[in-house]
């Protein structure tokens, strides 16, 4: 009875004890907002520091962004404190590290940092889907772009507080407990977790089968969360289906829309975009409500997003550098690749789209993906799309990537007679991994072809390890479609002929001429001002595309350039598309093609 009595105490002692000690190793960052410094005012109330935990360090890079960031150049005051108050010793070793030299008596770390869309755009402007902002209508908070981390620390907890001025909306993925303190496992959900607030965000939610869907979205021009859940409700519905189950029980989607004042006043919004996250997602955008129907495949691409990377992923992302951009993972292909088909395909399984509007989707993929190097497969792509030369190469994970998925799951449909295709594997590798179990970064493409043919090695090889041109003929000739490499456009539809890229300062500028451009007045690397007489910008080029495509063959049309440093007014014609990779049903179709086709069109 005494022993009895001594254990209950022993255990009682423990029980009081623990939550102090677990509280103990948990970052608690306070974020205030009520400053008018124009600036994130940080406060971190650190737990204790080893003495190897010396360098505090802002994000260099972050996953999903393949971009330089270095949110460091952005710090304008940092400073250490101890429990006393008393302030520490610190130096700033690097852009982005700060080492303090006493780190076993850091109780508090204290920091102002500035957004950067205010930043200049002529050296590696951080686009503004990746950035952060403080405006007078809205704050967007990327947790890359503001908060730091101790190297060897990052699986720590971590709890956030906001000091906000009023009650504003708060848009986010984390979770808030009942003390008004978000509370994060660690870093790397930290940093996976954006915020928008404002007071005027609009805000709606829908449920999909088990998934709460959220939106908040800042618009001066009337676009509204409701809007874009209308826009977002069937792409949610296809991907219920395609997945068949829900894997999340909630997903965000934080928008803020810049108009002409917006892209005037912050210089970032020349550019745009969307971001992933796991359960949540940024968009950066044009405020025209015209623009909202075309919003789906952006939608579609980032809310699949729930599957790969968040639940099929390779050690190397689970263990993220963010001060390294040298990647050792090879399965970019896999995150963005296979995610940019997968959220078209599944539209084509539900119904969203036709089988013909399928094959333009292929044939599209084809097209942009002769704009880049032939060198660079998609393994390349991935391991260095940090140089200067392979960030260029980037872009193609979203073409070739996506185009390998799809002639992958066809040679998968072809190899099986039609009973498992990409989606049925992926979706069992899927299951067999998850968001916590990390698939071996050397080993996946062994284990790809363990669960699928042996035939499927050479496919690899080929085609995601090199980049070996496809035999579309052959590949697509599975399902009766043949391949045409190219024709003029039957529709008689007009082109400019041109091909512009945005250079560091923001211009559009002409890259190349395309074959069907016959004429002699324009040059590369002029830069393109305005285009029938509209400025030629994101705002502005869905108007100016819909022009031209009302226009014939052979109308003018008038382009400003600046050709050095001279302001040129030129009026140009339309010419005659031609029509490259197309594809179309072949007249002479097997009853085995037929079959397949109709199998690639369902779930």
């Amino acid at each position: 009875m005494k022993l009895a009595y001594s254990i209950l105490i022993f255990c009682l002692i423990v029980l009081e004890t623990f939550p102090l000690n677990a509280q103990e190793s948990v970052f608690r960052y306070e974020l205030d907002l009520t400053k008018k410094n124009d600036a994130f005012n940080v406060i971190l109330n650190a737990p204790e520091l080893g003495p190897e935990d010396k360098v505090y360090s802002f994000v260099s890079f972050a996953p999903g962004v393949h971009q330089p960031l270095d949110f460091g150049r952005f710090i304008r005051l940092f400073k250490v404190f101890d429990k006393n108050g008393e302030e520490l010793m610190v130096q700033k070793i690097s852009l982005n590290d700060f080492r303090i030299l006493e780190p076993e008596k850091v109780a508090r770390i204290v920091y102002e940092i500035d957004d950067s869309f205010d930043m200049s755009i002529e050296h590696h402007p951080v686009y503004p889907m990746s950035g952060t902002g403080i405006t007078k209508d809205y704050t967007v908070i990327n947790t890359h772009g503001v908060f730091g981390y101790f190297e060897k620390l990052k699986d720590r907890p971590i709890e956030l507080k906001l000091k906000l001025n009023g009650d504003p909306k708060v848009g986010t993925s984390l979770h808030l407990n009942n003390r008004g303190v978000y509370e994060i496992d660690s870093y790397y959900q930290f940093t996976d977790s954006p915020i928008l607030i404002g007071d005027s965000l609009s805000y709606a939610s829908v449920l999909v089968d088990e998934i709460k869907v959220e939106a908040y979205v800042h618009s001066k021009n009337n676009i509204t969360a409701s809007m874009i859940l209308e826009q977002a409700q069937p792409i949610l519905n296809a991907a219920k289906e395609f997945i068949g189950y829900s894997p999340v029980d909630r997903y965000t989607f934080l928008f803020y829309f810049a108009d002409h004042q917006d892209v005037d006043q912050m210089k970032v919004f020349n550019f745009g975009g969307a971001l992933e996250h796991s359960l949540s997602s940024t968009y950066a955008l044009p405020d025209n409500p015209e623009y909202l129907h075309f919003l789906k495949d952006i939608i579609a691409h980032e809310f699949m997003h729930i599957l790969s990377p968040l639940h099929l992923h390779s050690d190397v992302l689970a263990n993220f550098d963010y001060s390294d951009p040298v990647s050792n993972d090879m399965h970019v292909w896999l995150y963005e690749g296979v995610t940019e088909w997968v959220s078209y395909k599944m539209q084509l399984t539900n119904g969203l789209v036709s089988f013909r509007d399928y094959l333009n989707y292929l044939s599209e993929k084809i097209n942009k993906s002769q704009d880049y190097s032939s060198d660079y497969s998609l393994v390349r792509i991935s391991k260095e799309w940090s140089t200067d030369e392979g960030n260029k190469q980037y872009g193609n994970i979203y073409q070739l990537g996506a185009l390998t998925a799809a002639m992958l799951d066809l040679k998968l449909l072809d190899l099986s007679d039609g009973k498992k295709g990409l989606r049925e594997v992926y979706l069992e590798l899927i299951s067999g991994y998850g968001k916590d179990k990390p698939f071996d970064n050397n080993e996946f493409f062994d284990e790809f072809v363990q669960m699928t043919y042996p035939q499927i090695a050479q496919f690899i090889e080929s085609h995601i390890k090199n980049n070996t041109a496809f035999d579309f003929q052959e590949l697509l000739g599975v399902i009766g479609v043949t391949y045409i490499e190219q024709r003029e456009n039957i529709d008689k539809l007009p082109v400019m002929g041109l091909m512009w890229d945005a250079d560091k300062a923001g211009n559009v500028v002409i890259k190349e001429f395309l074959p069907e451009y016959k004429g002699d007045l324009l040059q590369v690397g002029d830069k393109i001002v305005r285009v029938l007489n509209k400025d030629f910008n994101n705002a502005n080029y869905r108007a100016i595309m819909d022009s031209i495509n009302t226009m014939k063959v052979g109308d003018s049309y008038t382009i400003d350039i600046i050709r050095d440093e001279n302001k040129l007014q030129i009026t140009e014609t339309l010419y005659t598309k031609i029509d490259r990779h197309v594809l179309v049903t072949s007249d002479k179709t097997s009853d085995r093609a037929l079959k397949l086709r109709a199998i690639l069109q369902k779930n």
